[in-house]
């Protein structure tokens, strides 16, 4: 009785797994005909009995995942349907990873096959500006390709994708896929920037700091990063440490004249009225037509010459004060003589300036220069017409 029942169970273990090999090969000729919708019936049906418990002999198994594959690529390529991708990449990754399997080699070809559809499929979606969708497939490709079948680091669609996470403005995931691209490659100057952007988008001052730092550090040369530590210190009005990454920016693009203006301006800052002079004067030997080069240049004798005003104004009406007085306006006129020509220079650059040209009209008074006052003056009545 016992012996009978176990024939009996052999017999349907054997029913089955013959039902199995009969419905894969019946989707295999449906898939030769062309005849798709039989192809997946079958096929689907073949894997609902697997995953119920039935079982295939390995070399079996391997032409069911690889079928599989074809079929559910075929059904994508008239369709679009990225599922139906999704589908066919999976069945080949498990007949290409599978111990023993028959069909590997052909699964590997197929999955660079469904790389490349995913990657079609990912610039379609970018052309029709659907970024987060693009987003996805372009991982996705970077997901396939990173398979053992294939074991490549896809370096530029984890850029393309970080594009698309900028287009899509999901900064999270783009600082996540620009701090991959980083790891892969440190010395990268623009994955860098990239990455200190999306802090900014954030407003994360912190991690844009430490950003900033690491890249100088990976990518010293890069003058774009030279100049995002330049832009970072001037944000923060951080003068001495400013002018540290100034010389190197200077050095860097010895011909920019915005860097010697922000050398001398973070100078006058602090009191350092020679070297901001000599900054500026480099700056002008770059471009002489610098307006604003010129009129900071004006305003640094102008800064140094107020405390000699407040001090003259606080001055009583003895014979000591005005003593004192006359030498601090001897001083204060010294200043206001070094600043008028450069004032003048930014009024020809630019004759709308109209608070330049009031300090010029002040200097040319305290300094007797009527001709100068006379013109300037004459230049303000016609702005405020």
């Amino acid at each position: 009785m016992k012996k009978g029942i176990f024939i009996a169970a052999i017999t349907l273990l054997a029913g089955e797994a013959f039902a199995q090999k009969a419905e894969l090969t019946s989707a295999i000729l449906s898939l030769r005909k062309q005849d798709m919708t039989t192809a997946k019936s079958y096929i689907d049906k073949a894997e609902v009995k697997l995953n119920d418990g039935g079982t295939l002999k390995a070399k079996d198994l391997s032409k069911f995942w690889y079928n599989k594959g074809l079929v559910y690529y075929s059904l994508y390529s008239s369709s679009k349907d990225v599922t139906l991708l999704d589908a066919a990449s999976n069945a080949f990754k498990i007949d290409s990873e599978t111990s023993g399997s028959s069909y590997a080699k052909k699964s590997s070809t197929e999955l660079i096959r469904c790389a490349i559809a995913y990657n079609n499929a990912a610039y379609d979606k970018y052309d029709s500006k659907e970024f987060s969708i693009a987003l996805s497939l372009f991982e996705k490709v970077v997901e396939v390709n990173s398979y053992a079948a294939i074991g490549k680091v896809d370096t530029s669609n984890i850029y393309n994708a970080s594009l698309m996470a900028v287009q899509a403005k999901d900064s999270d995931k783009a600082i996540e896929l620009f701090t991959r691209l980083i790891e892969l490659d440190s010395s990268n100057g623009d994955y860098h920037i990239s990455l200190i952007k999306q802090y900014s988008i954030q407003e994360n001052k912190e991690a844009r700091f430490k950003a900033i730092k690491e890249a100088r550090a990976k990518a010293p040369s890069h003058t774009g990063l030279i100049f995002e530590e330049v832009n970072y210190y001037l944000s923060e009005n951080n003068n001495e440490e400013l002018l540290i990454s100034l010389e190197s920016a200077i050095i860097a693009a010895p011909d920019n004249k915005i860097l010697h203006f922000a050398k001398g301006s973070a100078l006058g800052t602090l009191k350092k009225f020679e070297e901001a002079e000599k900054a500026y004067l480099a700056a002008i030997s770059l471009d002489a037509d610098y307006f604003d080069a010129y009129n900071n240049l004006g305003s640094l004798y102008l800064d140094q010459a107020a405390p000699l005003v407040d001090k003259m104004n606080n001055l009583g009406l003895s014979q000591a004060d005005q003593k004192k007085y006359n030498s601090l306006k001897k001083q204060r006129n010294a200043l206001y003589s070094q600043a008028k020509p450069f004032l003048e220079e930014a009024v020809r650059i630019d004759d709308t300036a109209y608070q330049v040209l009031s300090a010029l009209k002040d200097v040319c008074y305290q300094t007797d220069d009527i001709d100068c006052w006379k013109r300037t003056n004459t230049r303000m009545k016609e702005l405020s017409k």
